[in-house]
């Protein structure tokens, strides 16, 4: 397997900078976190390499915020992100760019063994937490995921983030599970993330529904639809080889479709 995964480092900016299109063969892709802490991308990108038409591929682990500003300054190729609100701006200083949405997943909310929602909805569920004060461990970062839990507290509506039971990370969804484990916490994940870390994990998923705000659409974007190899793997991917990597990716690590192609 030929692609690389470059860690979250403080340095990271010089790495990616290396690897960037001027000057490099390889492709440099910009995906969130929940993306890579699976180990989901990585599968699907091996089997782009592997085919006659593929080139190689480096894999960045950042924010979604973090994805799309990488792509803005010329340092990635690709984007594969989940939040709307970064992407409307990243859209907007380049119009030119090519968004498409190649799959999707679902948020849930865990929490302890046993931990019952107060209300059959996500927004309920909140609005319990804050009136109860039950601990929440949140991501506080630039990521599609903190992104909605933030959409989900203006719902209630409520601002948790002065209240002693709310607990930031400002770090990747592995490390923010693990916090929501120690603490007996309540947290909200992808689904994804969760499953490929959960046996390590004292937490379980929450009964609560709300297809509209749990529905999670990852955005993949070309910044540049001028790059030849840029576009060759996007349209790959929205292709049958590419659906049939995807399908195969989510089979072989959690024995279901998880991140579902459209």
């Amino acid at each position: 397997m030929k692609v690389r995964l470059v860690a979250i480092v403080a340095a990271a900016v010089l790495t990616v900078g290396g690897c960037s299109a001027g000057g490099d063969d390889r492709l440099v892709v910009a995906a969130g976190t929940t993306l890579v802490d699976s180990g989901f991308l990585e599968l699907v990108v091996a089997v782009y390499e592997a085919s006659p038409q593929g080139s190689e591929v480096s894999v960045v682990g950042l924010s979604s915020a973090e994805a799309l500003g990488y792509a803005d300054a010329g340092n990635a190729d690709v984007a594969v992100t989940h939040e709307p609100g970064a992407l409307a701006e990243f859209r907007a200083s380049n119009p030119g760019s090519i968004t498409f949405v190649p799959f999707s997943s679902r948020f849930i909310l865990v929490g302890p063994t046993g931990y019952q929602a107060r209300g059959s909805t996500i927004v309920d569920a909140f609005r319990g937490i804050a009136a109860s004060g039950d601990p929440f461990v949140s991501r506080d970062d630039g990521s599609g995921t903190f992104a909605r839990e933030q959409a989900i507290w203006s719902e209630v509506p409520h601002s948790p983030a002065g209240d002693a039971w709310y607990i930031r990370t400002g770090s990747g969804m592995a490390s923010t599970l693990l916090v929501a484990s120690q603490r007996a916490a309540v947290t909200l994940t992808e689904l994804g993330a969760y499953l490929s870390v959960s046996a390590d994990l004292a937490l379980e998923e929450v009964d609560v529904d709300s297809a509209v705000l749990l529905d999670n659409p990852y955005d993949l974007t070309v910044a540049d639809p001028e790059n030849e190899r840029a576009v060759a793997l996007a349209e790959w991917i929205a292709g049958a080889q590419g659906r049939a990597a995807i399908e195969a990716a989510n089979e072989q690590l959690f024995g279901m479709q998880v991140y579902r192609a459209p």
